[in-house]
C-alpha cells in the first residue's frame, strides 16, 4: 500500500455494488418463515422498505399477540449485517419455537432481518457500501438504520431488555481490508484477529453483572472467549464493555431499554444449529432476568 490512498467516492462505492452478486433469498429464507407464523401468536408489520428495490426488500417487524401493556417487553434486533447468518435465523427460530412459551407473561418486540439487501449479497453493507450499525443516531444516513430507528420511536414503548444478534465470524478479516480501503486506511495491527468463542458485548458497566448471567445460561450451549482483551477492549469472562461508539443499534435501543447487550459467536469453529441455539440463550437468559426483578 502507499501513503496516497483516498476514501472511495461515489463511482467507486458504486463499482462495489456492481460487483456484489445476489448468494440467497430473503423471501425465501426470511419472508416465506415470517408469513408462516401464526396469526394469533405474532402480529407482522412492515415499517418500510428499502428504496432501491421496495418490492423485493420489505422490512418488518414482529410483534407477539396477546399484548398486553402491564407485561414487561423485551426488543430484539437480527441481520443489522446481512453476512451475520445467525442472528437471522436464530431470531426466526426463537419466534418459532420460544417465544409461545411466553405468551401472556412477556411481550416481544422483534426486527428479524434489518439488512435483507446485505442478507442477499452475504455482506456487512448496505446497496451505498455503509455499515449500518454505524449510523443508529441523530446524524445517521443509511436507509436501513434509519427506518428501524424511526420504527421503534414509533412504538412510543420502554423496553426492560433489548438484545441485539451479531456474529464475529473468519470473513470479518477480508471485510476489515475492505473497509480499510473505503474509508482510505492502511490495514492496522490486530485487523487479522477473530474472537474465538462466544462474547457478549454491553454498553455501560451497569450492564455487566446481567451480562455475566447471560454468559453462563450461553456457556451450556457454546464456548466463551476466554481471551483477556477482545477487539481492544479489557475482557471479563466474555463480556466487554462498549460504550465509546454512540452509532450502534445497541447503543440506539438502549435508550429506549433498562438494559441492553450484542451477541458475538465465531460461526467457523460451531454449526448453526449451536449458533442459533446461542442466540436464543442469550434471549432467554435476557427474558429470565427481565422476569426476575
Amino acid at each position: 500500500m502507499t501513503d496516497d490512498l483516498k476514501p472511495w467516492g461515489p463511482e467507486e462505492k458504486e463499482a462495489w455494488y456492481k460487483r456484489q452478486k445476489i448468494q440467497r433469498s430473503y423471501q425465501d429464507d426470511v419472508v416465506t418463515r415470517l408469513k408462516a407464523l401464526p396469526e394469533d401468536q405474532f402480529k407482522l408489520e412492515t415499517y418500510g422498505a428499502l428504496s432501491h428495490d421496495p418490492a423485493r426488500y420489505p422490512l418488518y417487524r414482529v410483534m407477539t399477540q396477546p399484548w398486553n401493556d402491564e407485561n414487561p417487553t423485551v426488543i430484539v434486533t437480527g441481520g443489522m449485517h446481512g453476512y451475520e447468518d445467525s442472528g437471522v435465523t436464530g431470531a426466526l427460530r426463537f419466534m418459532e419455537e420460544e417465544a409461545p412459551k411466553y405468551a401472556g407473561k412477556v411481550n416481544f418486540v422483534i426486527y428479524p432481518c434489518i439488512s435483507p439487501f446485505a442478507y442477499e449479497i452475504n455482506h456487512r453493507w448496505t446497496r451505498y457500501a455503509d455499515d449500518p450499525n454505524r449510523h443508529c443516531s441523530d446524524e445517521g444516513t443509511a436507509e436501513e438504520s434509519v427506518l428501524l430507528m424511526k420504527s421503534v420511536k414509533s412504538l412510543k414503548m420502554h423496553f426492560n431488555a433489548a438484545v441485539d444478534l451479531h456474529e464475529t465470524n473468519y470473513r470479518d478479516i477480508d471485510l476489515t481490508a475492505e473497509r480499510r480501503a473505503r474509508d482510505g486506511q492502511k490495514l492496522q495491527p490486530g485487523d487479522d484477529y477473530i474472537p474465538e468463542g462466544f462474547y457478549l458485548v454491553v454498553p455501560s458497566k451497569a450492564d455487566v453483572p446481567l451480562a455475566h448471567e447471560v454468559i453462563e445460561e450461553v456457556r451450556k450451549v457454546t464456548p466463551i472467549c476466554a481471551d483477556a482483551s477482545i477487539l481492544g477492549y479489557p475482557a471479563d469472562r466474555g463480556v466487554i464493555v462498549l460504550d465509546d461508539l454512540k452509532t450502534l443499534c445497541q447503543d440506539f435501543v438502549r435508550k429506549y431499554a433498562d438494559a441492553g447487550m450484542t451477541t458475538e459467536i465465531y460461526p467457523d469453529k460451531c454449526s448453526r444449529d449451536e449458533c442459533e441455539r446461542a442466540q436464543i440463550a442469550t434471549i432467554k437468559a435476557a427474558v429470565k432476568w427481565v422476569l426476575g426483578r
